[in-house]
């Protein structure tokens, strides 16, 4: 029989993690979770090359509009409560994690019996055909494998059992693979993409509940949930309004340049998401691991600085490379018809390589108490996107999206590492160290596009992606040889070493 603390009489039976055991199931659940992201990748190249050619940018730009009521349902229907649970020092309680789950059960239920009503308003607001309701409704009713999961997940990361959640992950992507390929072959056009996702949601909500192995237990108890929320609240709302403000992406593209446009500007987000599929790992890590780390300021500022040194050198010497090759690779590779998204793929990725690092930033913010603050930020850089955005598409298309996301989230990045700074005294002069690398490479790259293009005048793409990848080379080698800033060779090295000595037997 176990025993249980008094305060907490209805806990889960769950050793308590010293800083040690943190540190060490943090890195394996960095490895496990990159394997899988590796795999997941892999799914992604099968998925994305087949549907590039059964599917139209007009389905994925339906799609993209259906998905964003979705996505904003999820986020309603959450509110915290699960991010409160894993950020708290004490083992939740059986009462905590019961009350939760019946509180998400219950927003969720709201939330999805008004999308439902709102259907036909929202398809005919947005042009989505005579479907569209239906589509938005079956989405919504979608949500609930979204819920049910949600405590389950919660008790998994809490205890950083990441390589089971990764395991299951990637059988969950294979089965969303599988489905959206097969309906996309029979024709069904955007219901393919919607019913990949219900399919890996039923298959991951089955998996989730099994490997947690958790039932409610507990009593419902509103005192909790108000307590839950008082954190819960904040945290949610970094990611409800930002989302919510998103919207202007269908609703002023779709105007401005159609579903196809839309549908341009949804496909561009999926292909330049790779570098944010990788990095993602150490984010989602770094939450419950930076939540156990709040007692020991400098052992966490040693912990955030590894981190955004290796993210950002492993980022810095990669993307770059990529954003070159985009232009000749997506019509060969994905054919003629998205050749127009191409450069806003290139502006999409360097985008994301920034929230990257932004991510393991936020990280820390919510981690130490500050989801308040996080917000803000979070508010101040959505807003500033919907209105340097709709100014941009005005001037330059869909191509618009892309460069006024890149300004407002490099603004944003610098902004954020202040704050994080100026919270631990460890961390002095972060923000220079979070922003080098970015400019200089940034500055390289644009030099080494601009000089290929004015030196190759109308020849091929490919000859300019491969003068400009040359020249590109020569540059980063010239800035690693001043020795000035953050090595990225250096830190690629060091990051190989470690690995190496991980793997090196006792």
């Amino acid at each position: 029989m176990s025993s249980r603390s008094p305060s907490a009489p209805d806990a889960p039976d769950a050793p308590p993690l010293g800083m040690s055991d943190v540190k060490v199931r943090a890195q394996r659940s960095i490895i496990a979770l990159l394997l899988r992201t590796v795999g997941s990748l892999g799914l992604r190249v099968v998925s994305s090359l087949t549907l590039s050619h059964l599917l139209f940018p007009g389905d994925y730009g339906v799609f993209a509009i259906v998905a964003f009521t979705s996505a904003m349902g999820a986020f309603l229907g959450d509110l915290g409560l699960s991010a409160s649970l894993v950020r708290q020092q004490h083992e939740p309680t059986q009462d905590e994690i019961t009350s939760a789950f019946w509180s998400h059960q219950a927003f969720t239920v709201f939330i999805v019996g008004a999308i439902v009503l709102l259907a036909p308003w929202l398809s005919s607001t947005y042009e989505l055909g005579p479907s569209g309701a239906a589509m938005v409704g079956t989405m919504a009713i979608g949500l609930f494998f979204h819920s049910l999961r949600v405590i389950p997940v919660m008790m998994l990361e809490r205890q950083l059992r990441f390589p089971t959640l990764a395991r299951i992950e990637l059988i969950e992507s294979v089965a969303q693979t599988a489905g959206s390929i097969l309906l996309a072959s029979m024709h069904f056009g955007a219901w393919s993409l919607i019913g990949g996702g219900l399919v890996r949601g039923a298959v991951g909500m089955v998996l989730f509940w099994a490997a947690a192995g958790w039932r409610p237990q507990g009593t419902f108890r509103w005192d909790i949930v108000k307590r839950l929320l008082s954190f819960g609240i904040w945290f949610q709302l970094t990611g409800i309004i930002p989302a919510a403000l998103q919207g202007w992406i269908p609703l002023v593209v779709g105007r401005m340049e159609g579903k196809d446009g839309v549908g341009l500007v949804n496909w561009a987000t999926a292909l330049a998401s790779v570098p944010l599929a990788v990095s993602s790992v150490l984010t989602r890590v770094a939450y419950p691991a930076y939540s156990r780390m709040q007692e020991d300021s400098a052992a966490l500022a040693d912990y955030l600085r590894t981190s955004i040194r290796r993210v950002s050198a492993v980022l810095c010497l990669a993307i770059p490379f990529g954003v070159i090759a985009l232009p000749p690779f997506i019509p060969v590779v994905f054919g003629e018809r998205w050749s127009l998204a191409s450069t806003l793929v290139q502006w999409f990725t360097i985008e994301a390589s920034m929230l990257a690092v932004q991510g393991l930033l936020a990280s820390q913010q919510n981690a130490s108490g500050h989801a308040r603050e996080r917000m803000y930020v979070a508010i101040t850089g959505s807003l500033l996107r919907f209105g340097l955005g709709v100014v941009a598409v005005m001037h330059w298309g869909i191509v618009g999206v892309g460069v006024s996301a890149t300004a407002v989230t490099l603004t944003e990045l610098w902004f954020t590492a202040r704050l994080v700074s100026r919270r631990n005294p460890h961390l002095s002069r972060l923000e220079f160290e979070v922003m080098e690398p970015f400019l200089t490479v940034g500055a390289l790259l644009a030099l080494a596009v601009g000089c290929s293009r004015l030196a190759m005048g109308q020849d091929g793409l490919l000859v300019q992606a491969l003068v400009a990848a040359g020249l590109l080379t020569a540059l980063v080698l010239a800035r690693e040889a001043t020795k000035r800033g953050l090595s990225l060779l250096g830190e690629l090295r060091a990051l190989v070493q470690h690995l190496r000595a991980r793997r090196a037997p006792p």
